[in-house]
């Protein structure tokens, strides 16, 4: 963040990189493999990005919303381990005080832990049967649920969790998603790499409406 803001940048630095020191910045926080060449459509929509983030004069704070750490975990389930993702924020609480927050969890789908596509089937005259065929839905309710039904799926890992089924092995990398610069979404990844540009580095840059990044963050986050 102190590389994208151009901030705390040695004086003979300045002098060498010149007045555009903030955009040479921002250039060299990307990740150049995914670069083909310098007329690529991604080429393209980084000088964007850069013209935009400078002329507005953008920039990134951790303690500001629109910051997400997605944390990609190893999981234990059944004796098999899987792979979920869980979502963080960084939160106030109090003067000078933060913590790091749960907020979301993804990938329960592709672990077959939720069923999105099957639908359970509860005979529709139930009503007169006092509910007997509920005793089908245990346990895996998941796929019984109504059309509308929003699934938290941070609630699933937390059942899961509380029940001794899920045991968390550790976190094996992290992504950090930005959706603090008007119009953009960018994540930030580690690139721990000997040949091109190395470190924490963007990867992901999209184009999104502020008005379309509610969907962006609740699809991050495991709103189903």
């Amino acid at each position: 963040m102190h590389r994208f803001n151009a901030d705390e940048i040695p004086p003979f630095i300045k002098e060498e990189m010149g007045t555009d020191i903030r955009r040479k910045c921002i250039l060299a926080l990307f990740d150049f493999d995914q670069l083909s060449s310098a007329e690529s459509e991604m080429a393209k929509r980084i000088m964007k990005f850069d013209s935009v983030v400078c002329a507005s004069n953008s920039l990134l704070s951790i303690d500001k919303q629109g910051l997400y750490a997605e944390a990609r975990c190893a999981f234990r389930y059944k004796k098999q381990e899987i792979e979920l993702s869980l979502v963080l924020v960084y939160e106030k609480m109090r003067d000078g005080y933060y913590k790091w927050a749960l907020a979301g969890a993804n990938g329960l789908t592709e672990a077959g832990l939720i069923d999105t596509i099957r639908r359970g089937y509860i005979n529709p005259v139930q009503h007169e049967l006092h509910f007997s065929e509920l005793e089908g839905a245990f346990p895996h309710m998941s796929v019984f649920y109504g059309r509308n039904r929003v699934v938290d799926q941070l609630s699933f890992v937390a059942g899961l969790a509380e029940s001794g089924m899920l045991q968390l092995i550790g976190c094996q990398s992290v992504t950090y998603w930005f959706t603090q610069i008007p119009g953009y979404v960018f994540s930030v990844s580690l690139h721990p790499r000997l040949g091109g540009n190395a470190g924490w580095l963007i990867h992901d840059l999209m184009e999104i409406p502020d008005k379309d990044k509610t969907l962006f963050i609740d699809n991050l986050k495991g709103v189903i």
